[in-house]
């Protein structure tokens, strides 16, 4: 099972931020190959994606993941539900040189690790560009 982590800093309020993120209809926002996002109870979610396979088409994915926010913490994660190939994530939110350091870490035993590489600094440069302090949060 392999684990990536990439991290950015962003000018915002951690606070803010981690109250961004955690909030669950802001998930398609900043991820881009996600659809649609509702809250269903217990920290389920349905979701709806298109990755794009390696032949370079997209397909439409649903499904259910499940959500855990340690408010304390400052941490949101995520997983599928059934444990589909092992993948789960977090995102860490920490006060850092006057802004917010947020670091997310994903886990799957099937990925291509360059591409996961890559859907994660999309994924940052995504939040940075929303929350930054003139942005969203």
């Amino acid at each position: 099972m392999a684990e990536y982590v990439e991290s950015v800093d962003i000018d915002t309020d951690p606070q803010a931020l981690f109250d961004y993120l955690a909030d669950v209809g802001n998930l398609p926002r900043y991820m881009p190959r996600l659809q649609r996002a509702e809250e269903v109870g217990d920290g389920a979610v349905e979701v709806t994606a298109t990755p794009r396979l390696a032949d370079g088409t997209r397909v439409e994915v649903t499904g259910t993941a499940w959500t855990r926010v340690d408010s304390p913490g400052h941490t949101f994660s995520w997983g599928a539900v059934g444990g589909r190939h092992g993948y789960r994530g977090s995102f860490e939110i920490e006060r850092y040189d006057g802004g917010a350091r947020l670091t997310v870490s994903i886990v799957s035993e099937r990925a291509d690790a360059e591409s996961v590489r890559g859907g994660l600094r999309d994924v940052l440069g995504s939040i940075k560009r929303l929350t930054e302090r003139s942005g969203t949060a």
